[in-house]
């Protein structure tokens, strides 16, 4: 067991044991209900998400004192989130977003069948969901604040992670600075690291014959990665069996791994919306085609694991 140099507060551990006990059930299975209800809608944007004005209302009905507490008692069914078939290790996430007060659930996600760098950590999952929505992440809720080497750098590429605040049933409350002190970050390279919103609006196609609402989703996709290290943006496109649509953005890091690939991206949209792989009728891969980064090789293997029987269409950014 790796030393604890931080110390935790005894009386927030006691009262997460206590409310954990009281009323933790009854609360995990409205959240969940909150959240299911919003499934299965791409076009809102809002799955795994408990709205601000959701959340006050559970606050108040629980009788919880802030947020935080609410936060700490939602690990149970952000877990629930969680896909890891080759650990049975199931991490749950609860992120604050900054911009509307609005939580994110996210959990961890592996892919059996191709390698464990795909895999998707339940950290990665609530910034990279807060990504796609145009949102920061205020403060993040995990089983014990101290997240994995990985993690911390995944997170540092992020402009605002350095006042990011990290809880815990445990009781401790650290922020980012404590915990990664002297991080390699985005200014070593002199970028200011991944923001809200869309960062390449000239974006654009080479010719393709999809629909266009495929190729718009392709494009606003595209236009939204964070691809400031190799000018390599991906972008992926699932089709649903239902005829709903959801698509991911790659995010790289300065440190070049840990990158969250375009297709890990669209899974977490694919997952956090209430679907399954089995649900993919087929996928769309925007890509610089020879480029320092192509992902044409390594969503093909991801897409052939998870859902070998949706075909998978590539196009080049012109």
């Amino acid at each position: 067991m790796s030393l604890n140099p931080f110390q935790a507060n005894p009386d927030i551990a006691a009262r997460f044991d206590r409310q954990q006990a009281e009323i933790g059930d009854r609360l995990g299975a409205e959240i969940a209900t909150l959240v299911a209800a919003k499934a299965r809608r791409p076009e809102d944007n809002l799955g795994s998400i408990v709205l601000a004005d959701e959340a006050t209302i559970l606050r108040q009905s629980f009788g919880l004192g802030s947020v935080e507490e609410l936060m700490l008692l939602a690990l149970g069914p952000a877990r629930g989130i969680a896909r890891p078939p080759i650990s049975n290790f199931f991490v749950g996430a609860v992120g604050l977003e900054r911009e509307t007060g609005n939580l994110i659930l996210g959990g961890n996600v592996e892919f059996p069948g191709t390698h464990l760098g795909y895999t998707v950590h339940g950290e990665g999952f609530v910034f990279t969901r807060a990504a796609s929505r145009g949102t920061t992440i205020e403060a993040i809720a995990i089983g014990e604040a101290h997240p994995c080497a990985h993690c911390r750098q995944y997170i540092s590429e992020f402009a605002t992670s350095r006042e990011l605040t990290l809880i815990d049933p445990l009781g401790h409350r650290l922020t980012m600075a404590q915990l990664y002190p002297w991080p390699f970050d985005p200014d070593y390279l002199g970028e200011q690291g991944a923001t809200a919103g869309a960062y390449d609006a000239g974006l654009a196609l080479s010719a393709n014959d999809w629909p266009a609402s495929i190729a718009d989703r392709l494009l606003d996709a595209g236009r939204r990665a964070h691809a400031p290290y190799s000018k390599c943006p991906g972008a992926v496109v699932l089709a649903l069996n239902d005829g709903q649509m959801v698509a991911g953005s790659s995010i790289e890091s300065v440190a070049f791994n840990p990158t969250m690939g375009p297709l890990q991206a669209a899974m977490i949209e694919l997952i956090a919306h209430g679907y399954q792989a089995a649900d993919i009728a087929e996928a769309a891969l925007g890509t610089r085609l020879g480029g320092a980064v192509d992902y044409s090789l390594s969503v093909s293997e991801l897409l052939g694991r998870i859902a070998p029987g949706a075909p998978l269409n590539i196009v080049g950014w012109a």
